[in-house]
């Protein structure tokens, strides 16, 4: 039912790595330009009470996470993957159980770069930046939704499968999933 699940980026990275996370799924994908209006989103669906509706925030573990009220609400749902290929913790509201957000730490740009790692590829073959500094000019970009080089990096990523990624894509795989437990959550 993808009408009943919306995905919540929080920047034009993040929402590159959502739609290779959805594996081209059709589904809702609301891009927000910070935190704060990712937390918006899931207020603005709670107050229309039209239903159980998915709700999947993907943001970066940053200063400005700690600042955002609604967001603080969350409790863990899955304990941090933590070791050289990436980290990232999966939190759900308490009084709302189709609500979760994803905080990636590091921030998403170095949570890919270092996938890519863990994967074993090498970035300058997909003609990106080796340096990490390099890396994140490219995906602070407006364009880094739609840049073809990172692109053709998260869909190798997406093949090659390291841990957190291939843990995330489950995830993603069982919100989607009407007959996944995630439905049956009170």
């Amino acid at each position: 039912m993808p009408e009943k699940v919306m995905f919540v980026p929080e920047c034009y990275v993040d929402t590159a790595l959502t739609q290779v996370l959805l594996a081209d799924r059709l589904t809702f994908i609301n891009h927000q330009k910070t935190i704060s209006k990712v937390a918006r989103v899931f207020q603005d669906q709670a107050a229309l009470n039209n239903g159980p509706r998915f709700i999947v925030g993907l943001v970066d573990n940053d200063k400005k996470l700690g600042q955002v009220k609604y967001l603080s609400q969350f409790t863990r749902l899955f304990q941090e993957r933590s070791g050289p290929d990436c980290r990232y913790s999966i939190y759900q509201h308490p009084a709302a159980a189709s609500h979760f957000v994803i905080i990636l730490n590091p921030a998403c740009d170095t949570w890919i770069f270092e996938a890519a790692q863990a994967a074993g590829l090498d970035v300058a073959s997909f003609g990106l930046p080796t340096a990490l500094t390099g890396f994140l000019e490219i995906t602070k970009k407006s364009t880094a939704v739609k840049n073809p080089s990172l692109r053709r990096l998260l869909q190798a990523i997406r093949q090659a499968q390291p841990p957190a990624y291939r843990e995330l894509a489950g995830f993603v795989a069982e919100v989607m999933d009407e007959n996944s437990r995630l439905w049956r959550l009170p």
